[in-house]
């Protein structure tokens, strides 16, 4: 009976129907699954202080314990990652490929902003103004080229240079790129030590926008963060801790060469963080993700940035470090280029 019925005409254009409608159906079905799909962010620590109020350099509070989200920093990211496609674009290779990072200097190729090699063997003072001790420049150590700009600093305090050329930036929005070397960094007996590498700031918000680090248990960790305080209507005075890679951040190494990369995206007040071409979405910020305080993280009109030391908690240790092949650009820049 059942092969009568197969064999019917009626009954094989029916079956030749519903197999058509199965396949059909299952055709969006494989088309929607690469789809990008992201689970709600787990939730975030109490933001902590660290102590840093704007004019209060000389001495933060302790604070042990990091501000930040302890849950997946990807989910707040957004998927588009638009700061490195258009570097992509214009053929600059963003690879985190470390035997392309060093070598010769590469400024005088790279069609960016701003390129600072100190080859020269000097400070170039039309570009740079010295905030506290005065580096030098000298060949001890060089990710590129033979000369690197040599920082040591005794003690609390700051030892930076500070650069307002590439300023104001189209959209408010620029990228950055150095190469650092820390011979020494705030360790043991120090309990607690909160240090800046990096900062930008401005007009219509208060305050630096850091690349920072922080001395917590015994070690080292890079962080994000800013020092708007709370009486300006400011996010808080707030640094989150690396948890890159997978909640297992490593140290930050001594005696060893980095390539740090950062973007500060005014007009929509988001930053991110690259350690060797690779970015921790951890030190990801937005107006809505960060360490401080509900108020929303609103980045300035920046007019500067600089790069070099700062340690806010009262020490008598020596911090030495060296910066090589700064750059700033519109664009990501990449460790190779």
């Amino acid at each position: 009976m059942s092969e009568k019925r197969l064999s019917h005409p009626l009954a094989s254009a029916s079956l030749a129907a519903l197999l058509a409608a199965l396949v059909g159906a299952a055709i969006p079905f494989v088309a929607c699954s690469g789809a990008d799909t992201a689970p709600a962010d787990a939730g975030s620590d109490a933001p902590t202080s660290d102590g840093d109020l704007p004019g209060d350099d000389a001495g933060d509070a302790m604070a042990p314990t990091d501000a930040g989200d302890a849950g997946d920093p990807a989910d707040a990211m957004p998927d588009a990652m638009d700061d490195g496609d258009a570097a992509a674009e214009a053929g600059r290779d963003l690879s985190n490929d470390a035997t392309k990072f060093f070598g010769d200097s590469r400024c005088a190729q790279a069609s960016v902003q701003l390129c600072e090699d100190f080859e020269s063997g000097k400070l170039d003072t039309t570009t740079w103004t010295v905030t506290g001790d005065k580096p030098v420049v000298d060949g001890l150590q060089h990710a590129r080229g033979n000369k690197a700009l040599h920082i040591t600093k005794v003690g609390n305090g700051a030892s930076y240079i500070k650069e307002t050329k590439t300023f104001p930036a189209t959209n408010n929005t620029y990228f950055g790129r150095m190469f650092v070397y820390f011979e020494s960094l705030p360790i043991a007996p120090m309990p607690y030590a909160h240090w800046t590498f990096a900062a930008a700031s401005g007009t219509g918000a208060n305050g630096q926008i850091r690349l920072s680090g922080q001395l917590s248990k015994g070690l080292n960790h890079f962080g994000v963060g800013t020092d708007t305080g709370t009486n300006d209507a400011g996010s808080g005075d707030w640094t989150s801790s690396d948890k890159d890679p997978n909640g297992m951040p490593d140290a930050v190494p001594l005696k060893k060469w980095l390539c740090i990369e950062w973007m500060h995206k005014g007009d929509t007040s988001e930053t991110r963080f690259y350690r060797d071409a690779t970015e921790h979405p951890s030190l990801y910020t937005s107006e809505t993700k960060h360490g401080g305080n509900t108020n929303p993280y609103t980045l300035p009109t920046f007019t500067n940035v600089w790069m070099g030391w700062q340690e806010y908690q009262m020490s008598t240790e020596t911090f030495e470090m060296w910066i090589d092949e700064i750059a700033i650009d519109k664009e990501r820049i990449g460790c190779i280029l």
